[in-house]
C-alpha cells in the first residue's frame, strides 16, 4: 500500500514538472514570438523594382559633397584601362560564375543603410557578410567596399553600393551573388536609428577618438539632432582621447569617410562590431528585452521566423565561436579609376574570390 502511494506521488510530480516545462517552453516561445513579430520581416519572392533614369548627379553621395560644377571638371580614367576592367568583370560574371555553398556554412548580408525612417530606402552604408561556420566554429565578418566596380543585373556596371540604391536588398544581394559567386541565405538590414539604439543599450562602445576625427564626427552628430529636434550641440565632442561614446557618437565614428580611404572606414566598422558582439553576449536578460524593444521594429530582414527562433537557440553555441574579420578587396588586388566621374574600385575578383571560399569555406 505504501508502495502504491510513493509511485502515485511520483507520477504525479512527474506530470506535474512535465507541466511546467511545458508552460514555460510555451512562454518562451509566445514571448520571442512576440519580438518577432515587431520586425520588418519580408518575403523571399519580393522582386525588387529598378529605379530608372538616375543621372550622374544623383550618383554622387550627398556626404563627399561635391558640387555638381566641379564634378563635370572630374576627368576618367584612360578608356582602355576602363575597357579592360569591364572586361574582367564580364569574363568572372559570364564565362566562371561558379556559386558556392555550403550545408556548414550560412552566410547573412549585414546592411547599413543612410535611411532616418523604418522601411525607408537609402544607401548602403556598410555591408558585411556574417558568415556562420558549423564545422570550423567561426564567425567571419567580410567588409565589401562601397565602391567596388562591378557587375549590377539588369543595368551597367556601377559601384557596389549603388545596387541597393536601385534595387534594395534583393538586388544587393543578386549582385554580391553574382560578382563574389557565394551563396547570400539572407540579410538583416539596420537603418541609423537602429544602430545608435544598439550601442546606447549596451552603455556605450569604448574607442580612440583622434583629433582629426572630431569634426567630422561632430558633424554627423549635428546632423542626427537636427533630424530629432534637440540641440545641435548635445553630444559634441570636445577633444582627442579614448572615450566611450554613445550611439550617435559611435555612428558618426564609424560613418566618416572623410579622413583617411573606406579601407580604413571599414575597418572601423569591423572593430566596432565585434565590440557590440562581444557586450551583447555579456547582457543580462532585462538589457537584452529592452535591446530588442528598441531596436527590432528598425530591422528588417527576410529570415522567417523558424530560423530566426533557431539562430537565437544557437547564441550560447556561437558565443564560444571564434571571430575573424577582413575586408574585399584585400591588399594588393585592386587599384583605383574614375568612371563617368565616380571614384570607383577596381579588383582582381579571381584572387578575392580564391581567399573568400579560403575563410569562409577552408575546405572548398
Amino acid at each position: 500500500m505504501k508502495k502504491e502511494k510513493v509511485i502515485k506521488i511520483i507520477k504525479i510530480s512527474a506530470i506535474a514538472f512535465i507541466g511546467i516545462i511545458i508552460t514555460l517552453s510555451i512562454t518562451v516561445f509566445l514571448i520571442i514570438n512576440s519580438y518577432i513579430n515587431k520586425m520588418n520581416l519580408v518575403n523571399d519572392n519580393v522582386d525588387y523594382e529598378l529605379i530608372e533614369n538616375h543621372t550622374i548627379e544623383e550618383e554622387i553621395h550627398e556626404a563627399d559633397e561635391i558640387a555638381l560644377e566641379d564634378a563635370t571638371e572630374i576627368e576618367n580614367s584612360p578608356q582602355e584601362d576602363i575597357d579592360e576592367l569591364d572586361e574582367i568583370i564580364r569574363v568572372n560574371t559570364e564565362e566562371i560564375n561558379q556559386e558556392v555553398s555550403s550545408e556548414d556554412v550560412y552566410n547573412i548580408l549585414l546592411i547599413g543603410s543612410d535611411t532616418r525612417e523604418a522601411g525607408g530606402s537609402g544607401r548602403s552604408d556598410a555591408m558585411i557578410i556574417v558568415s556562420i561556420n558549423s564545422k570550423t566554429k567561426k564567425i567571419i565578418l567580410t567588409s565589401l567596399l562601397r565602391d567596388i566596380y562591378l557587375k549590377i543585373p539588369s543595368r551597367k556596371n556601377n559601384r557596389l553600393n549603388a545596387a541597393y540604391q536601385y534595387g534594395g536588398a534583393e538586388l544587393l544581394i543578386d549582385t554580391i551573388e553574382e560578382n563574389f559567386q557565394i551563396d547570400i541565405d539572407k540579410y538583416i538590414s539596420i537603418d541609423f536609428y537602429a544602430f545608435i539604439d544598439i550601442v546606447d543599450s549596451i552603455d556605450g562602445v569604448t574607442l580612440e577618438v583622434k583629433e582629426k576625427y572630431i569634426p567630422i564626427i561632430n558633424f554627423y552628430i549635428t546632423e542626427i539632432n537636427q533630424h530629432n529636434g534637440v540641440n545641435e550641440s548635445d553630444g559634441l565632442l570636445t577633444q582627442a582621447g579614448t572615450y566611450v561614446l554613445n550611439g550617435k557618437q559611435t555612428l558618426g565614428y564609424v560613418r566618416n569617410r572623410y579622413i583617411g580611404t573606406d579601407f580604413e572606414r571599414t575597418a572601423r566598422q569591423r572593430v566596432v562590431l565585434n565590440t557590440i558582439f562581444d557586450k551583447v553576449k555579456d547582457l543580462n536578460y532585462l538589457k537584452i528585452l529592452n535591446l530588442l524593444e528598441k531596436v527590432l521594429p528598425r530591422v528588417t530582414t527576410n529570415l522567417d521566423k523558424k530560423k530566426i527562433i533557431s539562430l537565437i537557440s544557437s547564441l550560447p553555441t556561437y558565443k564560444s565561436y571564434a571571430i575573424e574579420q577582413w575586408r574585399i578587396p584585400m591588399d594588393g588586388t585592386y587599384s583605383f579609376l574614375t568612371i563617368n566621374r565616380m571614384s570607383v574600385i577596381g579588383i582582381d575578383f579571381e584572387k578575392n574570390i580564391s581567399e573568400l571560399y579560403k575563410k569562409v569555406y577552408e575546405d572548398k
